[in-house]
């Protein structure tokens, strides 16, 4: 291999490093800190996500200060509208929860709930950040 192949080799090799990122770190489930605010949250969220009873499955994607940055699965109760889910990414600052906006309003509300490293991870979910 010629100096300049080894060159160009070593740039491309490099240039593909750099733009794999790691993927955005989890906080670790087996923490007992982190069980203690999914099962906070995890309370928390049915009267916030569904307006009534239910129950909720959370994943912590994160913390900074006193908020939290996590993925909710809730189930309604069953009752006159039958049975329902939502699915959603939310911030929660002591007991206040706030969730993107559906379709076009989703994008920039995640950007603007989540650090940017977390609002990248969330629009560009791929399944490990769901309960």
């Amino acid at each position: 291999m010629t100096g300049r192949h080894a060159v160009g080799l070593g740039l491309a090799i490099g240039l593909l490093a750099g733009c794999s990122e790691a993927p955005y770190p989890l906080p670790d489930r087996d923490a007992a800190d982190v069980r203690a605010e999914e099962e906070r949250l995890a309370t928390l969220l049915p009267a916030e996500l569904l307006g009534g009873p239910g129950t909720c499955n959370v994943r912590l994607l994160g913390r900074d200060g006193s908020s939290s940055f996590a993925w909710a699965h809730c189930d309604a109760a069953p009752g006159p509208a039958g049975v329902w889910s939502v699915s959603v990414p939310v911030r929660v600052d002591g007991d206040q929860v706030t969730q993107p906006g559906d379709g076009a309003e989703y994008s920039a509300g995640v950007r603007r709930m989540f650090p940017e490293r977390l609002a990248d991870a969330v629009l560009h979910d791929d399944g490990r950040l769901r309960p």
